[in-house]
């Protein structure tokens, strides 16, 4: 990872101009408003955008009490202006001035082919969704592809590639997206409807019913739904995996189904290690799912996507997720530098509450609440609204139903709510660009949590607002031992466990042996020795939780798991990897399970200890460098130059990161060779020397050859880019020589290098050639024969084959 001094370049991504922006979003939000509270907030927002002085001869300010302005932190100075005075406020709050520039400072990558053609998009977010789209259209048949970008750095765009570019083939292409919840996929639901092809993309939730469900999944084996997005535990039920599989069958049409699956996505894919662990224990099952799914068609591809990814869970993703394919992991290594953070610790509830009430006042909108429990945030929204005024905002738990998921998801979207308070059931993947604050009314767990939530925020790439608002004592009961509880518990005590597997062995149906293993059927309402003989979700919670850790352990392997007399009670079908839990003395089998276990807790306190260390001293180290270093250790970063620790020490903010990915590639992709000219490299001299004209048509000739990938001075590439997006028979991936650089690799693909007259270049014509010579597929560079490079002719050593001209080329592609 560098730094530099160079001002970062522009982004075709990002809205230079997100201050005007959100003036238009609150000034419209402010007409709409009736609630005194919410319209002081909302002129605070405008006074904070406006360099902290507003003022407007369409608003009168005359009706607003002194009292309610400096709850607000605002002055009047006039009948119709306004000012922030926050001169008063507690030692922890900073002032923090509006900063009208992009704060994402990634390189962009340079648009390719498939992007123009199958988008709207110019260019790329970062080099690294650069690298992740390679990535996804150079994949093996069979292989499993791990993605870890920023929080808004366009994860979504590598799924909804996939079916557009599936379709481009096959009218009935379509994959699978899991995602951890209702609210996430109900999210995409809305923003696929709005894109051209996608628009039939559904989310497949419970509360459709039965039929509504088998109304959708039908419609997905028909192939008239693109993308279909569900959680795990619909995507693991036995009927809804059996139309799936027979959709990634390649017989699929001799069933009758139009249907195509191509790709598995897993959205989030991080919290598969953390929720699977003991709260939604289904996340850990999703690779039998793909098995089920490659016995039907091995080449089905599985994509998992995360903004964080934790060594924990990385080596979990690694292990479950590979199979028998090859495996690929594109990491950005770079975090997010667009939040002022502010941390306050507090002794008491009391005393965060008036904390809360400050920052909430003052927080630029839209802003987001987040506690870790339901019940708190049911009472901080109750208290919001009763005792402190606020009415356009809403609550979202994992309580919330989903009819009222789908309409606050609609209504934030639409800029109807100010401010939201919520669980993490509202954290992972909602896509509102311009939300400005998020507030922490607790302590995430872990530092990738805190990281996942603050990234709500600035999704837009513009200036955005995170406080960490927690209570610590000695005596507990506090939100660290809330924090500590939730990152180390989950875990069963040796003695209860194994209680619960005698009474599900004892209860289990067994099947025999099959293919040298022991196969069972196990009740999920097999009750302990020891608890009242009737079943709850309690029971049936630690029962899985208990088989998911067997199976981490690599005990048992779960098979499958069938509904038996109701939703409420489930059968799994395990496999017996270790014969000793059968036996008479399992000991020995216990002693390898709670060896795992135990590592198990050590890495979670190892992982909750340094972030613990991080909030209660705030001034000690950079909260964005060492929390992203906590979560992907091993990088070198720059400091974020707006915590408490650097405004403190005066640490400036970085004004150019690097984004890594481009590193990766495949070891093989033999699918795309077509080539009409021998393997090798081979020196092609065009008609123009200059590359100068007619470069649609020079392009046109290179890829009826079989070319896939083009390295070019990045003057050339917005052109070649235009001409290869006409073309839906390549995929036209382009590297310009800058993005090129040292350590980055290009796709096992045939190539072709195009560079200008300039001398400077020919140090890049021998890096290319030494890559290629090797290579079992064809690679052209496209170059004066005269031009010299070290004193020697290209013609004397670019290649060993003769020379060819673009005529030649011509006559081969019959144009």
């Amino acid at each position: 990872m560098s730094t530099g001094s160079e001002p970062a370049r522009y982004n075709p991504w990002l809205s230079q101009a997100w201050a005007p922006a959100l003036r238009t979003r609150t000034l419209a939000a402010l007409d709409r408003s009736t609630s005194e509270c919410d319209r002081l907030a909302l002129l605070r927002t405008l006074a904070w955008l406006s360099g902290g002085r507003f003022e407007s001869d369409d608003h009168e300010f005359s009706g607003f009490s002194d009292e309610g302005l400096a709850r607000f932190g605002l002055a009047r100075i006039g009948p119709s202006a306004i000012r922030i005075r926050d001169e008063d406020g507690p030692f922890w709050w900073p002032q923090i001035h509006v900063d009208s520039q992009s704060r994402r400072y990634l390189e962009e990558g340079v648009g390719d082919g498939i992007l123009r053609r199958l988008t709207s998009l110019p260019g790329y977010r970062s080099l690294s969704q650069k690298a992740a789209v390679r990535a996804l259209f150079t994949a093996p048949a069979g292989s499993g592809l791990l993605v870890s970008l920023p929080t808004g750095a366009g994860k979504s765009l590598m799924f909804q590639l996939a079916a557009l570019h599936g379709r481009e083939s096959h009218v009935g292409s379509c994959v699978v997206v899991v995602t951890p919840t209702i609210a996430l996929a109900l999210d995409h639901e809305r923003t696929l409807r709005g894109i051209p092809g996608l628009e039939g993309s559904r989310a497949l939730i419970g509360d459709l019913g039965s039929e509504g469900i088998r109304d959708v999944v039908d419609a997905f084996r028909r192939g008239e739904i693109p993308i279909l997005l569900l959680g795990p535990e619909l995507a693991l039920r036995s009927d809804i995996v059996s139309r799936l599989v027979e959709v990634a069958s390649p017989e699929a049409a001799a069933f009758g189904l139009n249907g195509r699956l191509t790709h598995l996505f897993v959205d989030e894919a991080h919290i598969i290690e953390s929720w699977g662990r003991s709260f939604r224990p289904d996340f850990q099952r999703l690779p039998g799912l793909l098995a089920e799914l490659r016995k039907s068609n091995p080449d089905v591809r599985a994509v998992l996507l995360s903004a964080t990814m934790p060594p924990s869970a990385r080596a979990i993703l690694r292990r479950d997720w590979s199979l028998t394919g090859e495996w690929l992991e594109i990491d950005a290594r770079v975090p997010r530098y667009e939040h002022d953070i502010v941390v306050s610790q507090c002794s008491s509830d009391e005393e965060r509450q008036e904390a809360l009430s400050f920052v909430v006042d003052r927080a630029p909108r839209p802003a987001i609440v987040y506690t870790t429990e339901v019940v708190d945030a049911e009472r901080i929204f109750k208290w919001l609204s009763d005792d402190r005024g606020y009415q356009k905002m809403a609550l979202f738990t994992g309580d919330t139903g989903s009819a009222d998921r789908r309409r606050i998801i609609e209504d934030w979207s639409n800029n109807h709510y100010d401010l939201i308070v919520a669980t993490s059931a509202f954290g992972i993947g909602i896509d509102k660009a311009d939300v400005r604050s998020v507030i922490h009314a607790c302590l995430p767990e872990s530092a990738a949590r805190w990281y996942q939530e603050i990234g709500r925020a600035a999704r837009d790439g513009g200036q955005a607002f995170a406080a960490l608002l927690f209570t610590g004592s000695r005596e507990g009961g506090d939100d660290v031992s809330t924090a500590r509880r939730m990152a180390v518990g989950g875990w069963l005590t040796r003695e209860l466990a194994e209680k619960r597997w005698a009474a599900m062995r004892s209860s289990a149906t067994d099947q025999g042996w099959v293919g040298g293993k022991w196969h069972m059927s196990v009740d999920l309402n097999a009750i302990r020795e020891g608890l009242r003989p009737e079943s709850t979700d309690y029971n049936r919670n630690w029962n899985m939780a208990l088989l998911t850790l067997l199976q981490r352990a690599q005990a048992i392997s779960i098979k499958a798991v069938k509904p038996k007399g109701g939703d409420e009670a489930r059968v799994w079908e395990i496999e017996i990897s270790d014969g000793g839990l059968l036996s008479d003395d399992p000991t020995s089998a216990w002693d390898k399970i709670y060896e795992h276990r135990d590592r198990e807790v050590a890495n979670a306190r190892d992982e909750l200890t340094p972030w613990l260390n991080l909030v209660r001293k705030p001034l000690d180290a950079c909260m964005v460098r060492t929390a992203f270093e906590l979560i992907e250790p091993n990088t070198c970063l720059p400091s974020c130059g707006r915590c408490p620790h650097c405004r403190d020490q005066l640490i400036r903010p970085p004004r150019h990161v690097e984004a890594m990915g481009l590193e990766a590639a495949w070891q093989d992709t033999p699918a795309f060779e077509n080539s009409k000219i021998s393997h090798g490299v081979h020196l092609v001299e065009p008609v123009d020397r200059t590359l100068e004209t007619n470069l649609p048509a020079l392009v046109h000739t290179i890829t009826s050859i079989g070319i896939q990938q083009f390295v070019v001075d990045a003057e050339l590439a917005e052109g070649i880019a235009d001409a290869l997006g006409q073309d839906p028979k390549v995929l036209g991936l382009i590297l310009t020589l800058d993005e090129w650089t040292e350590g980055r690799k290009l796709a096992n693909l045939p190539t072709a290098l195009l560079v200008s007259p300039d001398e400077r270049n020919g140090w890049h014509v021998e890096r290319f050639v030494q890559w290629a010579k090797d290579a079992a597929f064809t690679s052209i560079v496209v170059a004066r024969r005269d031009r010299q490079y070290r004193g020697r002719r290209f013609d004397q050593w670019v290649s060993h084959h003769a020379p060819i001209s673009q005529e030649f080329l011509m006559s081969l592609a019959g144009g």
